[in-house]
């Protein structure tokens, strides 16, 4: 058998079957194939790859499957792909961004890739990150504002919830906490050209 380090980062400690096996052999591709052209299996392997760096412990599989093509994990996925998108190179930057500005701020350590598909995580990503530069971006002033948005500007005292209120305040005069909280929010990838077309 192949050593495991090698082969999927010292990922798992018992693999139930030969389909498994074979799977998480295709792993070790994302050091050796360009992004574009990962499949599901690269980029599962890429998200335990970076749940081990960051937790300095192995993903917990669930194996509710003897089939990998239908365990949770693979399942999950396919739920990102059809809430987020299919292409490889944006749900690596997704992953990447979520190991960065979703899992430091997590209450414990996180034992499911479900965290990834939850909509108070994709649909801010979607709509500031993802689709921040598009100028055909369906905001409006009364969209609400995405929760971690919110905070950066609740911390330092200003309540704003919506798109026309984050407008309003990028217009005005900004005191230093309010450019700290606009300085906060782009840290996080927010698209301040956004706040032009809201009128």
């Amino acid at each position: 058998m192949a050593n495991k380090k090698d082969v999927i980062d010292n990922q798992l400690t018992t693999i139930p079957n030969s389909k498994y096996q074979k799977f998480f052999d295709g792993f070790k591709n994302i050091d050796t194939l360009p992004v574009e052209q990962w499949g599901k299996t690269e980029l599962l392997g890429y998200f335990c790859r970076k749940y081990k760096q960051t937790y300095n412990v192995d993903y917990p599989w669930k194996f509710n499957h003897q089939s990998p093509s239908k365990c949770f994990e693979v399942w999950q996925f396919n739920t990102l792909c059809s809430k987020l998108s299919a292409n490889p190179q944006i749900l690596k930057e997704y992953i990447d961004w979520a190991y960065l500005n979703v899992v430091p701020k997590a209450k414990r350590r996180l034992t499911s890739i479900s965290f990834l598909t939850r909509d108070e995580v994709v649909i801010p990503y979607k709509m500031d990150i993802l689709l921040g530069g598009k100028k055909n971006l369906s905001v409006d002033r009364s969209t609400s504002l995405p929760s971690n948005l919110r905070e950066a500007f609740r911390l330092v005292g200003v309540d704003v919830n919506t798109y026309g209120d984050l407008a309003f305040l990028f217009h005005m005069e900004q005191t230093p906490e309010i450019a700290s909280a606009f300085a906060e929010i782009e840290a996080l990838g927010f698209d301040k050209s956004i706040l032009e077309r809201i009128v």
